[in-house]
């Protein structure tokens, strides 16, 4: 049987379902930091003025698209920093974060993250101080794959923070 996800040898992974080309990496791997929403715009920026594996068209990914990566029977997985098990393939990179900033907006004030740990995601202040990682994506969903990997929704979670 073919394997979904393809090792590109140039830091970045296609798959093969969805036909989106991802960072093998994502950002905390890259800066050994986590990056607040603002910031993460930033670091899409300078991956696509390097063309990073040749490509100069990098983005958020959609909570959809985020969601695509997520092993909800939990069959394979990597380690994120704390050692703690990300539900992904074992083509991406360990010890980065364990979750990823989305393009998912409400207006200016909120962006969705996605969690690889738990499958579950939610809306955060992006003015506010929560640095988290981002994993890049290129390339547009096939409908049909959109339609199959989307047939099980994200969980419904609550990313909460402090009230000023």
């Amino acid at each position: 049987m073919e394997e979904r996800f393809v090792d590109n040898g140039n830091g970045t992974v296609t798959d093969r379902k969805s036909q989106l080309t991802w960072m093998q990496n994502d950002s905390y791997n890259v800066f050994k930091r986590f990056l607040v929403f603002s910031v993460a715009k930033k670091f899409i920026a300078k991956m696509n003025k390097e063309a990073f594996g040749g490509y100069s068209d990098w983005r958020l990914p959609s909570k959809d698209e985020a969601n695509s990566l997520y092993y909800r029977e939990k069959e394979k997985s990597i380690q994120d920093k704390y050692e703690m098990a990300l539900y992904i393939d074992p083509v991406f990179s360990e010890g980065g974060g364990y979750d990823t900033w989305t393009n998912n907006t409400r207006g200016k004030i909120t962006a969705y993250v996605f969690s690889f740990a738990s499958g579950t995601g939610g809306h955060k202040e992006v003015d506010d101080n929560l640095e988290t990682s981002v994993r890049l994506v290129r390339g547009t969903m096939d409908e049909a794959a959109r339609v199959a990997l989307s047939k099980i929704p994200p969980k419904k979670g609550m990313i909460i923070s402090e009230q000023r």
